[in-house]
Order: structure tokens, then C-alpha cells, then sequence
């Protein structure tokens, strides 16, 4: 795949999950996909695909509105890194979640295998707590 054809798999992979087509969205992600989350909280650690749709999926139960804006996008060989910022509403304390991340995909064969995803842990804790 080329540098452009990444670029779009990953903008569309949130676009899809903006639009909480968890389903297509899903299906750009490789089954061995090794997603980690950086940190110590309880959603930091290495996630499986099992373990990443699950938490994605729980994601939109636990926002009233959740959803990510792209503010860089950059990419060399296999690799699309983007910087964004996600806005939301906590449905259990109504608290309004807006963090920002940074996200380094690593693609093959038009599939997302591996992301590495660094945000604000701090704020993703205080938006839990009541």
C-alpha cells in the first residue's frame, strides 16, 4: 500500500468510528493487531483485537457524544502517525472529556496490525471520578 492509501485507511478507520460504525470500522483492523495504550490506569496495557473492539465498543456506552477530531496527519513507509483531540460527555458524571493523543499506526496489506496510543492519563482519570 502506498503512503496516501495508509493515510486514508487510518482517517477513515476514525471516521468511521465518529460515526460509530464500529463494524467497518472493525474491519480495518487485522485480527493479530497489537494495540497498547500508554500508562498505568486501568484502561493502559497491550490489547488484542478481541480486547480493543471490546473496549471501543464500551467507549460509546460510556459517552453521552464522543468523537475525534484528526489535527496532523503524517506518514512514511508503513506508519501514519496523527496527533487529535476527542471531545465527549461522561453519561455517569456528565462531565465533558476532551483529551488529546498522539497515535502511531503501522499498517500491512490495507490493515491496521499495530498502534501505539499516548494521551492526557491524568484527565481520562478525572472524567471517571464522580
Amino acid at each position: 500500500m502506498s503512503i496516501e492509501e495508509n493515510k486514508k485507511i487510518v482517517t477513515n478507520f476514525f471516521k468511521l468510528l465518529n460515526d460509530r460504525n464500529t463494524k467497518e470500522a472493525f474491519e480495518l483492523l487485522d485480527e493479530s493487531i497489537h494495540w497498547w495504550i500508554l500508562g498505568n490506569i486501568p484502561v493502559s496495557g497491550d490489547y488484542d483485537y478481541k480486547k480493543i473492539t471490546f473496549g471501543l465498543k464500551m467507549l460509546y456506552r460510556a459517552f453521552d457524544t464522543f468523537q475525534f477530531t484528526l489535527k496532523e496527519i503524517t506518514a512514511e513507509d508503513d506508519r501514519v502517525s496523527v496527533i487529535a483531540e476527542s471531545h465527549g460527555i461522561r453519561k455517569s458524571t456528565d462531565k465533558k472529556y476532551n483529551n488529546h493523543y498522539h497515535f502511531l499506526f503501522t499498517l500491512d496489506k490495507g490493515k491496521i496490525t499495530k498502534t501505539k496510543e499516548f494521551f492526557d492519563t491524568v484527565h481520562a482519570v478525572w472524567v471517571e471520578s464522580e
